[in-house]
């Protein structure tokens, strides 16, 4: 992977991650405390979430293609990084058992970040079929 192709990467999951975060905060808002108002600074939040979470994912980078087992242990390590970052970002709202909210939170986070590795896998993989199929026309022209 060339270092243009990581940044284009990123900046995608960055894009993935505020949308996902964005449907996060707004169904766990609206179970957890449905009567706060939002002032327009809030709505930064989620960019600012994306941003930070970003960070972590440049340990992931790499050259060579890894080994299958390199890249689970890569996932593993920047999912929890991103937990790392996420919980010391977000404090727990009054009311609100700390332990439970943490929980669920780390739940959430989990379910965003497989989410986001879904959505990118399934954009390189209509690229790959679109690369082939391409390919496969180039071959049955000659």
């Amino acid at each position: 992977m060339t270092v243009r192709e990581f940044i284009i990467s990123r900046v995608q999951l960055f894009f993935f991650l505020v949308t996902l975060i964005l449907t996060a905060t707004v169904i766990l808002g609206t179970l957890y405390d449905p009567q706060r108002e939002l002032r327009y600074v809030d709505l930064l939040s989620p960019l600012f979430i994306a941003a930070c979470c970003i960070l972590p994912t440049c340990v992931t980078y790499y050259k060579k293609e890894p080994s299958v087992r390199q890249y689970v242990i890569r996932q593993i390590i920047e999912l929890a990084l991103i937990e790392a970052v996420v919980m010391l970002l977000i404090s727990a709202p009054e009311g609100i058992e700390k332990p439970l909210f943490y929980l669920v939170l780390g739940a959430v986070i989990a379910l965003i970040y497989i989410l986001a590795m879904v959505m990118m896998w399934l954009q390189k993989y209509q690229q790959s079929k679109k690369l082939t199929k391409q390919l496969h026309n180039l071959q049955q022209s000659e």
